[in-house]
């Protein structure tokens, strides 16, 4: 009977370190690979990185178009921006220019 008690805590004792055993090492994989495991962390990380860079792309031509509009508002008229506008877009000249066209 004293062997039978003894196998029994062997037993006890050896199922006890199984399960935590098994407990650690799903503890471990989700961890790592849980959905906020460390793989989880530095993909966003990464995400968050590539996100702050086009926001900050996005801003500086954000600020570029808002100059752009605010140097055309009537009541703050840029004339040489305008002047530049027109010639770009309308292809106009003023009277004392001359226009040399290169053909290549």
């Amino acid at each position: 009977m004293n062997k039978s008690v003894i196998l029994k805590n062997k037993v006890i004792l050896y199922l006890s370190f199984l399960v935590t055993f098994f407990i650690f090492i799903y503890l471990v994989y989700f961890l790592i690979y849980g959905q906020r495991g460390l793989l989880q962390y530095y993909y966003l990380s990464k995400q968050n990185q590539q996100y702050s860079q086009k926001l900050i792309e996005f801003k500086s031509e954000n600020n570029y178009l808002s100059d752009r509009i605010k140097r055309l508002q009537p009541n703050t008229l840029d004339l040489d921006f305008l002047d530049e506008q027109v010639r770009k877009k309308l292809g106009l000249i003023d009277k004392n220019e001359i226009v040399i066209i290169l053909d290549e």
